[in-house]
């Protein structure tokens, strides 16, 4: 199914019209296989509610930083659509600052040492890639969401 064909069942199935619901892109988890298919069945349970990104990304890519309200088809790692999210909150937090409440969002780690180790490792990557440095108090795009429709299995 294509995610022209995915977004008119949403609209259909929820209700919704296309007049009044605005989509903003797809969202795909950037790990491939094993790792982004965890991510994205994180999402799909309900466990994972928000999505951390270094600031300079969005700087390096030219890219405006999302804002709450905004919805997303979900792909997964075929790139095949499976579910929509709708942004509820978007915070610019740095990273040293962000709390457990916030980062157990997240879905994965049991306590804010072993999210903070694990983030330190992937924005470490990220920053290595997109030519910034990473330091403890750069700021972090929080971007808290909601799943609002899921395809049908």
């Amino acid at each position: 199914m294509t995610v022209a064909e995915f977004w008119s069942e949403y609209l259909k199935k929820t209700g919704q019209k296309p007049e009044e619901t605005v989509y903003n892109g797809e969202l795909c988890f950037e790990d491939s296989g094993w790792a982004g298919q965890s991510q994205l069945n994180l999402v799909l349970s309900g466990k994972k509610t928000a999505i951390f990104t270094p600031f300079p990304s969005f700087e390096i890519n030219l890219e405006k930083i999302p804002v709450a309200g905004e919805v997303y088809v979900v792909e997964d790692t075929a790139e095949e659509p499976c579910a929509v999210i709708r942004l509820k909150d978007v915070k610019v937090i740095p990273f040293n600052q962000i709390s457990w409440e916030l980062a157990a969002q997240d879905g994965e780690n049991e306590n804010l040492k072993d999210w903070q180790d694990k983030q330190r490792a992937f924005f470490e990557e990220e920053a290595d890639l997109c030519g910034f440095d990473f330091e403890e108090e750069m700021p972090v795009v929080c971007e808290i969401f909601e799943l609002v429709y899921k395809s049908p299995l």
